[in-house]
This record gives C-alpha cells, sequence and structure tokens, in this order.
C-alpha cells in the first residue's frame, strides 16, 4: 500500500490529507456518460442506463470570491455580517477573516477567532458585527488568496442557495447544488475524461485501499480544466461537492463509500482512517 497520510498528529510527521492507494487495486472498463468533462479520481455513480456520471455528494458547497470593501460596508453571508472597518478590507483580508468559520458561531466568535490569527486582522480593517452563521461551515481555497469554500451543513438536501445580502459590490459565488439522493460509488475515474459530446469508454477503480486524513475533493469550479489530446483545455462541467473532516456530510459520505460498493477499506492502525 502507498500511505501518504494519517489521521493522528505526530511531532515529527506532518500528515497531509492525499489519496493513495493499493498497489493491486482492480480496475475495469466502464461508459462515462456524454455531456461530462471529469477530473481523474472524481467519484462516480451509476445512471438508470448503467453509465456513469460524477457523483453528487451529500452537501451543497458555495465558492466565494471575495473583492476589497470600503468602510462601513458590509457582507451578509449565511446569517453572518462583516462590517469594514475605516481602513478598509483588502479581498485577501476578507478571505482570511471568513476562513474558518464554524455553523453556529456567533459574530463575537468569529471575531475571537479573526482577532488571534498570526497576524491578526484589526478592527480597523473591519470585525463580524452581527447575527450568527447558520446552516454552513467554512474553509480556506487552497493556493487562493481571495477564495472561501462555504459547505452546507445539511446534507442530503438542496438547501437555499448562499448569498450575499450586504451594502458591498456582491462577491463572486459559485454554487455546486447539493444532492437529495444517496447513491452508491460506484468507482473512481481513473484519468481526465472529456465526454463533451459523446459517451467515452474508460477504466474505473473499483477497488482501493487509503490512508488518508479525510476525503476531499472540493474543486474551483472557475478555474478546473481537463487538457485533451491535442494540447487544448477543457473546462470541467461536473463536480463531486466537497466533504471533508468530520461533519456530518463528510461521516455520511464515508459509511455510503464502504455501503454496497467493490471498495474495500485497508485500516492500518484503528483511529487512522476515516
Amino acid at each position: 500500500m502507498s500511505s501518504n497520510g494519517g489521521w493522528l498528529a505526530y511531532t515529527d510527521y506532518s500528515p497531509t490529507a492525499i489519496f493513495s492507494r493499493a498497489e493491486d487495486r482492480k480496475s475495469r472498463a466502464a461508459t462515462i456518460k456524454s455531456g461530462q468533462v471529469l477530473k481523474a479520481l472524481s467519484f462516480l455513480e451509476s445512471d438508470s442506463d448503467g453509465k456513469l456520471i460524477a457523483y453528487g455528494g451529500f452537501t451543497e458547497a458555495a465558492q466565494v470570491t471575495f473583492a476589497a470593501t470600503a468602510n462601513t460596508e458590509t457582507l451578509i453571508l449565511g446569517g453572518l455580517t462583516w462590517t469594514t472597518g475605516s481602513g478598509g478590507a483588502t479581498a485577501a483580508q476578507l478571505a482570511t477573516a471568513w476562513a474558518a468559520i464554524d455553523v453556529g458561531d456567533t459574530a463575537s466568535a468569529a471575531t475571537t477567532k479573526i482577532q488571534a490569527l498570526s497576524p491578526a486582522i484589526p478592527s480597523t480593517v473591519g470585525t463580524f458585527s452581527s447575527g450568527t452563521l447558520a446552516g454552513w461551515e467554512t474553509e480556506a481555497v487552497p493556493g487562493s488568496t481571495t477564495k472561501v469554500n462555504f459547505r452546507s451543513t445539511a446534507p442530503g438536501t438542496n438547501p437555499t442557495d448562499l448569498a450575499d445580502t450586504g451594502t458591498a459590490a456582491n462577491p463572486t459565488i459559485v454554487i455546486v447544488a447539493g444532492d437529495t439522493t444517496q447513491s452508491k460509488i460506484a468507482g473512481v475515474l481513473a484519468y481526465d475524461v472529456n465526454a463533451t459530446s459523446s459517451d467515452v469508454d474508460a477504466a474505473i477503480y473499483t477497488e482501493g485501499a487509503f490512508w488518508s486524513t479525510a476525503l476531499i475533493w472540493a474543486v474551483d469550479v472557475a478555474q478546473d480544466v481537463v487538457t485533451n489530446t491535442d494540447g487544448t483545455t477543457t473546462a470541467v462541467t461536473s463536480y463531486n461537492t466537497g466533504c471533508a473532516g468530520t461533519s456530518a456530510a463528510s461521516n455520511l459520505l464515508k459509511q455510503k463509500f464502504l455501503e454496497g460498493s467493490e471498495f474495500s477499506i485497508d485500516i492500518p492502525k484503528a483511529g487512522e482512517v476515516y
């Protein structure tokens, strides 16, 4: 087995959330349904005709790209209000402020978090002034200084889309809708596939093992592309919604990952794998 991560924190080892697999994993041929452009390692499910489509997941995701705001301008996302201070707030500062808020955090609790950052966000930049984050939890988008992923905390539903109702110019919000069904996972795509105009035969992994901090596939829907054989690129059209850590959505996904699929999970040590 190729092990690239662990659940526990070790003093001399920093685990990373990364997909790894058994060297003798099984694969089989499958038909990817037309109309999709999919990244390698996308989770797949079967449609009514037995063709494979991107697995819907269980939780809605909303990726927010922030823009700079001026003094007294507000952002209201998920019931939580941010008010910009006298110094104004850059897009990067806003993304930092919104990047680690838990569902149920009040304005006071969210402000305490940004004041504890290193470096802290001063009040001249702004503060969370009222409200409570309801129905969402947030995390930073790796590699971006202006984007934050909002993840619904109501798995198995298609909730009201996240929207900004503040006075500032609206940030850009890209929604990946939640899925109300709980389909079984049919496999993992072995490589990028462009099935824009017709069905494509491809290889999928039907048995795998991984040792990882979480199942994660929150993708950047604004930038993600596949490279075609002629060197051109095509934007990805279908995505798995993001599930990570020990959220209710993630735990439900892990349960479905095991139920009724051909996957086997290699657990070398109890407590090290979710």
